[in-house]
């Protein structure tokens, strides 16, 4: 399957052309999503196109440009937080779905890659579901499989779907993926129970140890919690951070609040959550994203700050709001770029210099203040929220790091003396973290470690973290 820009039409050309039949629901929207997935596009990417294409397709409907009949009808809100929750469900859990298929079915690869798709969302369905009876998911997915092959591949679905049944709950269990049957042993294990590609799990046991492994693993595996930052410069801040942590928040350094999954309110002292969001008295930001900045200390920093890796412009934004100058951001991304001026604005904070540049290529020839580095990674931290992640090759990780050392040799060379530079990954990973810093301090004597923190291993749901800062003697 080919793919271009989100919401072109190449996008959609390597689907099946039987999709059409599909009726424009939240499993089938989810099916369309997880192909564009196969094709490329991360899951935030492919649920954007697989909504864009639905819309689109309402808007040809009214026109009468296309049947009624084709995938072309608006999901209402429901159905579209039920899509996102198949999509990211079915990736965090896709490892252990496939092991499961593969003791009811004799080959489950060599069915049709939408129809294993069909299926892995009815079993996630199945084990991951409460409130979505076995029946309905079952009946959903035979129903799907016959509009898509006919009655012969209908059959294979319902049955191995019953199979998947009549397993109870033995796929609960950890001892249905251990080797001994008894206790998760080797990084096989592991990797089948909480879904999680074998070299990860090799990685953490060599440098973590086994226990921290499994701790890792386990967080990756589970829905990951929500959580806000309260604007330091809005007037009623405090009161405002109090109010959340009332409803249930859990404190994040000193404005952040985090929710387990389900519990964010939807208002707060008698305002809705978007309300607030669009007065500018919060904003979305990661809890391990905001703790980073908190125990690296850099909103102690007194000098002007290039934030050299902005992205969407979280930190940016997070130091502005403390009272740190922040004259320049700068990423390679323009799409990712392009909301900072409005976050400024919402915020009532004073917008910095933007400019499309690639770290490893400074667009400045020298930097008199401190800079921030949000370095590119392989993201091992984050799988809970970004389960795609799973399915990246172990290469591209390898090749993280060569980019890695060259944008920190690079701004080192701009660095000034008493200045100091933050690198930031949300990686677990040696070689992109401790390694890193290690090479580079030994490479330049004129370079120190101040100081350097990492999400600590057994916390139950924080984001994985590193974060160092370095200075020039």
């Amino acid at each position: 399957m080919t793919h271009t820009a989100i919401g072109s039409k190449d996008v959609f050309s390597g689907l099946p052309p039987q999709m059409r039949r599909l009726a424009p629901n939240a499993r089938n929207t989810a099916l369309v999503a997880l192909l564009l997935v196969d094709g490329g596009l991360s899951a935030q990417q492919a649920l954007a196109a697989a909504f864009a294409h639905v819309e689109e397709g309402r808007a040809a409907q009214r026109s009468h440009a296309v049947s009624s009949s084709e995938f072309s009808t608006s999901l209402p809100a429901v159905e579209r937080n039920l899509c996102s929750e198949l999509v990211y469900g079915f990736l965090r859990t896709e490892i252990r779905i496939a092991f499961i298929l593969s003791r009811v079915l004799p080959r489950p690869q060599s069915l049709p890659r939408p129809l294993q798709l069909v299926l892995g969302l009815a079993v996630y369905g199945l084990l991951f579901q409460d409130r979505v009876p076995d029946h309905a998911a079952i009946y959903c997915a035979v129903d799907t499989a016959s509009a898509l092959y006919g009655q012969g591949l209908a059959k294979v679905a319902n049955g191995a779907l019953r199979s998947v049944q009549r397993l109870g709950d033995a796929p609960r269990q950890q001892d249905f993926y251990a080797g001994d049957g008894q206790a998760l042993g080797s990084p096989q294990d592991i990797s089948l129970f909480y879904s999680l590609p074998v070299w990860i799990v090799g990685h953490w046991n060599k440098h973590y140890g086994h226990e921290a492994a499994v701790q890792l693993a386990q967080r990756s595996f589970e829905r990951p919690w929500s959580a806000l930052r309260v604007n330091a410069s809005y007037a009623e801040a405090a009161l405002l951070h109090e109010a959340l942590l009332a409803c249930g928040g859990s404190a994040v350094g000193r404005w952040g609040v985090a929710f387990a999954p389900g519990a964010l309110p939807s208002e707060v002292s008698g305002k809705p959550l978007a309300t607030l969001q669009a007065l500018g008295a919060l904003s979305f930001q990661s809890a391990g994203s905001q703790l980073a900045l908190e125990q690296l200390d850099l909103y102690n920093w007194d000098s002007p700050v290039w934030d050299v890796c902005a992205g969407f412009g979280g930190k940016t934004v997070a130091l502005l709001e403390r009272g740190v100058a922040v004259p320049l951001a700068t990423d390679r991304s323009r799409q990712r770029l392009a909301g900072l001026p409005g976050q400024c604005q919402r915020l009532a904070l004073p917008g910095p210099a933007t400019a499309l540049a690639d770290a490893a290529n400074p667009p400045v020839a020298e930097w008199s203040g401190h800079m921030l580095v949000d370095a590119p990674c392989s993201g091992l931290g984050v799988l809970s929220r970004r389960p795609d992640i799973r399915r990246r090759p172990q290469q591209q990780a390898v090749e993280h790091e060569q980019l890695q050392r060259c944008i920190l040799e690079r701004l080192v060379g701009l660095l000034q003396p008493g200045r100091e530079l933050a690198y930031i990954t949300c990686t677990l990973r040696v070689q992109e973290n401790e390694r890193q810093i290690d090479q580079l301090v030994r490479k330049y004597p004129n370079i120190q470690l101040v100081r350097q923190w990492q999400t600590p291993h057994d916390h139950a749901w924080l984001e994985g973290m590193f974060g160092a800062v370095v200075c020039k003697k």
